[in-house]
């Protein structure tokens, strides 16, 4: 699909679907406009009206003007383009004129195309006979101001970002039989080889020189070794990076504490931390920000077998502290323990950990927001504000002292679930005893937005979502611009 941008909706119109925004508060003169008496506006209401062969006009409800958002320039992106699908229509085109102007013409428009992307994306591969694509092959934004040459760098970074969740999405969608720890390592590092982006990786020797506890118990129930990779940019020896840290388990069993049966094929979804880094690290290279960034994706598989790590084992992690495995399924936090120690290496300006964690997370936002927690009140609001902008929300939760008692060990200096309850929040506080080389740094748990199985959505599919990939991009810009 070629997405164009146009300052003026002069431009002579062709054959396709043209999706028109209103608000609610202009909803009479549009009905006036269009004859649509049904038409009531209310947001994300979308109202066909076919005109000449091959044409269409779609209303695309954007709800009240004070509550309007960029997300809702997405979705109407979205459902334009899917509408041209739909009717077997080859273009497609979104005036953007009657969005208002809280936002500037170069931002509804990367955010248009996102909405087109994102909605556009698909995973097939393994189908032997694949259903017939239904492709739009143009599809024009009429931003109806802006500078021209401003508008065009925006398509082409907001093409660029969607290349990163794109490639995050099909990294997670993967079967694990396919995406194996080194298959992994291997893809990170062959996107880096193609994006000027220095890349590493550590094998179980390497590790073990390390003192890297945490993975090498959680991996050593695996035929599969594990892997640690990391991705450089534009780093220095004077530089204080932000450091992304992802968790790439990439089956997640459950290990001896195994899963239920139900459900257990999505535990392939258990590296889309991983996966968001690289798609990030990607997307950062390819714009070339201006700040120096180094992605680290710890990656194996928690199976069970007669090697595996057990209920009770005592683990050392990379930075001293010891670990009491009272239950082998909650073992993402323990790799994502030497990551964050190893993070500290590089002095860093900011750290940020993304792991599929705890289902206690999806279980309080479901799959309508991140959680996050962190020590550094200024970081945590650059995530936020960075998850509006993108529509990756995210959600602020406590890491009091008084929840440190709930995962103090008896055996140990810590153990690796609570004793009962506040499961997202005691693992963020088990994630900041290993963070505590910096004074800024933050947990996103993924666990409820990583992938979506409820059915098709307007920027997603079913399977992996990609969610990061947009927030990280926005988060790093936040940091290069100040």
């Amino acid at each position: 699909m070629k997405i164009t941008g146009l300052v003026s909706a002069g431009a002579a119109k062709v054959p396709g679907v043209t999706g028109t925004g209103c608000f609610e508060e202009d909803l009479q003169k549009t009905q006036k406009k269009f004859h649509a008496e049904k038409f009531t506006a209310k947001k994300d209401e979308a109202f066909l009206i076919p005109s000449a062969a091959g044409s269409a006009v779609l209303l695309l409800g954007l709800g009240k003007k004070e509550k309007f958002t960029l997300e809702a320039a997405r979705r109407a992106a979205a459902r334009t383009v899917c509408e041209a699908k739909r009717l077997r229509l080859d273009r497609a085109r979104l005036e953007l004129e009657g969005f208002g102007g809280k936002f500037p013409a170069e931002g509804l428009v990367s955010a248009a195309v996102e909405g087109a992307r994102l909605s556009d994306y698909r995973f097939g591969k393994y189908k032997s006979k694949p259903s017939p694509v239904r492709r739009v092959s143009t599809f024009e934004i009429v931003a109806g101001s802006g500078n021209p040459a401003k508008i065009k760098d925006a398509i082409r970074k907001s093409e660029i970002i969607c290349e990163g969740v794109a490639l995050a999405r099909d990294l997670a969608n993967e079967p694990a039989n396919v995406m194996t720890p080194a298959a992994l390592a291997r893809a990170a590092k062959k996107m880096a080889a193609g994006h000027g982006l220095k890349c590493r990786v550590l094998g179980r020797t390497q590790m073990q020189r390390l003192g890297m506890g945490g993975i090498l118990g959680v991996s050593q129930g695996s035929a599969n070794p594990p892997q640690f990779v990391i991705l450089e940019h534009r780093l220095t020896a004077a530089s204080r990076p932000i450091v992304l840290v992802g968790k790439g388990i990439t089956f997640d069993t459950g290990g001896i504490s195994i899963k239920p049966s139900n459900d257990m094929d999505k535990m392939k979804f258990d590296m889309c931390g991983a996966a968001a880094v690289i798609g990030a690290m990607r997307a950062i290279a390819a714009l070339k920000l201006p700040f120096p960034v180094v992605g680290l994706t710890p990656i194996c598989e928690n199976m069970p077998g007669g090697a595996a790590q057990r209920p009770g084992d005592i683990v050392r992690c990379m930075n001293g502290k010891t670990v009491e495995v009272l239950n082998t399924d909650a073992e993402g936090r323990l790799i994502l323990a030497d990551a964050l120690a190893y993070a500290g290496r590089y002095k860093p300006r900011a750290v940020v950990d993304i792991a599929t964690l705890t289902g206690a997370c999806a279980a309080t936002f479901a799959d309508l927001a991140t959680g996050v927690m962190g020590t550094d009140e200024d970081l945590v609001r650059r995530i936020e504000r960075a998850g509006e902008y993108t529509g990756e929300r995210c959600w602020e939760l406590p890491l009091w002292e008084e929840y440190a008692d709930l995962i103090r060990a008896t055996y140990a200096d810590i153990q690796n679930i609570s004793k009962k309850y506040a499961g997202t929040i005691t693992a963020g506080m088990f994630l900041k005893e290993f963070a505590d080389h910096t004074k800024s740094w933050a947990h996103l748990d993924i666990a409820g937005t990583a992938w979506n199985e409820s059915g098709p959505k307007p920027l997603s599919p079913i399977g992996a979502t990609g969610v990061g990939v947009r927030l990280f991009v926005e988060l790093v810009k936040s940091y290069a611009e100040s």
